[in-house]
C-alpha cells in the first residue's frame, strides 16, 4: 500500500492518434501474423483446448510463441471486448430537458449502448527495454436523444452526430528503458499523482474524456494520455528516508487528436494538432452534456433574473469562439514529483506548470462591434504534497482493522473564474484556490457477520475546494449560480464479495450540500466461479439534486439517472517470454 504511488507511476496507463499509430498496429499485424501461422501449424490447439480456453477460461494463450523465433518471444497479444449497455431510469422526464418550446428529446430510454475492443501489445526486447501498445476501437449507434439536437455554429438543433463517439485509435504506446536507477518511460502514456476515486485534486497532469460518460463515476477510463516524456530516478538512502525517487513530466503542446473532435460547431476546426491537450466535453445538446442556464445575456433574460455575463449587450453570432493552447515552446506541460518514505508514512511533494483542462469563457469585443465569447485554456502553477500512512484508532475496540490515512493538498496560483461584475468587461477574475482531500481507507476488514468468504474494503473521503480571495460575483461558468468560498463533497465507498469473489457488491456515493445533491453509483459484478474470463456488472448512476443550476456539486445532471448492464470478455491471445 506505501508503494503505491510508485507502482501507479510505473504501471501500464490507459490516448489517440490519427494515421500513423494504425500503421503501426497493422504493421506489427502483418509481420507476426505469417509467424503465428506457422506456429499453429506446427503446435496446433486442439479442439477441446480451443473450447475450455473460449468457454471455460482457461488462461492458457491461444497462441504460445514463448518456444518461436528469438525476436518473437518477448511479444504478448491480452485485451478484451466489453459492451455497455443503458437505459434511462426516467425517461419521461427528459422530454423537454433544458429545451425551449417547441424543441424537445424523444422520450426514448436508450441512454448507452458503447461497444469497446482493447488490445494491448507487450514486446520485451530484453530486461532492460519493452514496449506497450494499446489500442481501442469503440462503436456507438446514433441515439435517438441526439437525433436533432447537436449544436451547429448558430446553435440551431438541426443536426445529428451519430460517428461523433466511434473511436479507433492507439491510446498508449511507449518505450520503457531502464538504465541503472533511471527508467525512462517514452511515448504516449497516462501518469496519475492523484489517489482519490472520484475526485481530481493531485491528479493534474492527464485531461479528461467526459463526452460519453460522467467523468466522476469512470476516473480511470475517462483520462486521455499526452505524448510525453517520463524519466524516474532512484536515489539513495538518507537517514530515516528511503524508497526514495524523482519523478519528471515534460509533454509538448503538440497533442493531436482526430476522433471524438468533429463537433457540429467545428470548435476545434484547424486546432486538431492540440485537441488532445485538454478535456473533450459533451457535444452541446448532447447526453451527457449539463443542463444549459436559460438567462445568459442581459439582453435575453427575464425580469428578476440575473445573467449570466450581464456585460454582453450585443451577441454576434456564432458566438462562441474556441481557442485552444498553441503549437507553441511556451504551451508546453512540465512537473518534477519527489517521492519519499519516513518510516512507515509515505511522502510525496510535486510541482506542475500546465494549463487549465476545462475552458473558461472571456468576453470579447465591445457593444459597438458585436460580443462572442472566447473559450480559453489560462495557464497555471500547482504546487502540492500528499501524505499516506497507517493509522490506529481506539485500540481496544479497533486495533485489528487495517486503517490508512490518504492526504492530498494542491495550490494553484491563478485560477480563472466568471464574473457577474459589470467592471469586468471579460467577464474574468483570477484568484488562488486550494485544493484538498482527506481521506481513511479500511482494507481487507473480516466481517464474519455479513460473509465469511470475503473482507469489507471502506473508502471515505472529503474534498474541499477553497477560493481564497473570494467575492459575491464569482459565478459557475455559463450561469449566474455563485461560488462558495468553500465547495465541499464527502465520498462514502463500500465494497465487500461472497462465494469467493464471485458477488462483488460495491456501494458508492458523493454528497454535496450544495442543493442537498447525492451523486450514486453503486454496482454490483458477477464473476463464474471457474474463472475471471468474463463477467457481467449492474450498475446505476443516480444524480439527485434540489438545485438543477449546481455546476460544481453536479446538479446540472439532475434527471440523468441511468440503468446500467456491463458485459466483459477478457481474452488471451499470444503469449511469450516476460
Amino acid at each position: 500500500m506505501w508503494h503505491k504511488m510508485r507502482e501507479r507511476a510505473q504501471r501500464k496507463h490507459w490516448p489517440a492518434g490519427g494515421l500513423a499509430p494504425i500503421a503501426t498496429l497493422a504493421c506489427i499485424l502483418g509481420i507476426t501474423s505469417a509467424s503465428i501461422a506457422q506456429e499453429l501449424n506446427t503446435n496446433p490447439p486442439q479442439h477441446q483446448r480451443f473450447g475450455d480456453s473460449l468457454w471455460l477460461g482457461s488462461n492458457a494463450p491461444l497462441v504460445d510463441v514463448s518456444r518461436s523465433w528469438r525476436w518473437l518471444r518477448g511479444l504478448s497479444l491480452t485485451g478484451y471486448l466489453q459492451t455497455t449497455s443503458g437505459m434511462w431510469a426516467n425517461s419521461s422526464a427528459l422530454t423537454n430537458f433544458g429545451r425551449s418550446a417547441g424543441e424537445h428529446h424523444g422520450a426514448n430510454s436508450l441512454a448507452v449502448e458503447r461497444n469497446l475492443l482493447q488490445l494491448d501489445f507487450n514486446y520485451f526486447l530484453d530486461g532492460d527495454n519493452s514496449w506497450f501498445l494499446r489500442f481501442w476501437g469503440v462503436y456507438e449507434p446514433p441515439y435517438p436523444w441526439e437525433a436533432h439536437n447537436i449544436a451547429g455554429p448558430d446553435l440551431v438543433y438541426d443536426k445529428s452526430q451519430s460517428d461523433f463517439y466511434n473511436r479507433y485509435d492507439i491510446r498508449d504506446a511507449y518505450w520503457r528503458n531502464t538504465t541503472g536507477p533511471l527508467t525512462l518511460f517514452l511515448g504516449h502514456q497516462i501518469v496519475t499523482w492523484g489517489e482519490s476515486i472520484a475526485f481530481r485534486v493531485g491528479d493534474v497532469i492527464n485531461p479528461q474524456d467526459l463526452s460519453w460518460n460522467f467523468g466522476f463515476a469512470n476516473l480511470e477510463q475517462s483520462r486521455l494520455p499526452l505524448w510525453m516524456v517520463h524519466p524516474i530516478l532512484s536515489l539513495h538512502r538518507w537517514g530515516p528516508f528511503s524508497s526514495n525517487f524523482v519523478e519528471g513530466v515534460w509533454g509538448p503542446a503538440w497533442q493531436p487528436l482526430y476522433t471524438s473532435v468533429n463537433y457540429a460547431d467545428r470548435r476545434y476546426s484547424g486546432q486538431y494538432s492540440v485537441a488532445g491537450a485538454v478535456n473533450l466535453l459533451p457535444p452541446s445538446g448532447g447526453r451527457f452534456d449539463a443542463y444549459p442556464y436559460p438567462f445568459m445575456t442581459a439582453a435575453g433574460t427575464s425580469s428578476g433574473a440575473q445573467a449570466a455575463f450581464p456585460q454582453i449587450t450585443d451577441l454576434v453570432s456564432p458566438f462562441q469562439d474556441w481557442t485552444l493552447p498553441a503549437d507553441q515552446w511556451a504551451n508546453s506541460v512540465e512537473g518534477l514529483r519527489l517521492h519519499t518514505l519516513a518510516e512507515n508514512t509515505e511522502v510525496t511533494t510535486m510541482y506542475w506548470h500546465g494549463h487549465q483542462l476545462n475552458p473558461t469563457s472571456f468576453v470579447q469585443g465591445n457593444p459597438a462591434s458585436g460580443q462572442l465569447l472566447q473559450m480559453r485554456y489560462p495557464q497555471l502553477n500547482d504546487i502540492g504534497v500528499t501524505l499516506n500512512r497507517p493509522v490506529y484508532l481506539a485500540p481496544i475496540l479497533l486495533s485489528d482493522f487495517p486503517f490508512v490515512l490518504r492526504s492530498e493538498a494542491v495550490w494553484q496560483d491563478r485560477t480563472p473564474f466568471n464574473t457577474i461584475s459589470p467592471a469586468r468587461h471579460n467577464a474574468v477574475v483570477y484568484s488562488s484556490t486550494i485544493n484538498t482531500l482527506l481521506a481513511l481507507d479500511m482494507d481487507s476488514m473480516a466481517v464474519p457477520w455479513l460473509t465469511s468468504t470475503g473482507n469489507a474494503t471502506v473508502n471515505f473521503e472529503w474534498n474541499n475546494y477553497t477560493i481564497l480571495s473570494p467575492n459575491r460575483d464569482i459565478v459557475y461558468g455559463g450561469y449566474a449560480e455563485r461560488w462558495r468560498h468553500n465547495e465541499e463533497n464527502l465520498l462514502l465507498s463500500v465494497s465487500t464479495s461472497w462465494w469467493w469473489g464471485a458477488i462483488v457488491s460495491t456501494l458508492t456515493g458523493i454528497y454535496n450540500p450544495d442543493g442537498n445533491t447525492w451523486e450514486l453509483f453503486p454496482s454490483v459484478t458477477l464473476t463464474p466461479p471457474w474463472t475471471d474470463k468474463y463477467f457481467i456488472t449492474l450498475q446505476y448512476i443516480g444524480i439527485l439534486s434540489n438545485d438543477r443550476f449546481s455546476a460544481y456539486a453536479g446538479g446540472v445532471f439532475k434527471g440523468k439517472s441511468i440503468l446500467l448492464m456491463q458485459f466483459q470478455y477478457n481474452f488471451n491471445f499470444i503469449r511469450g517470454q516476460s
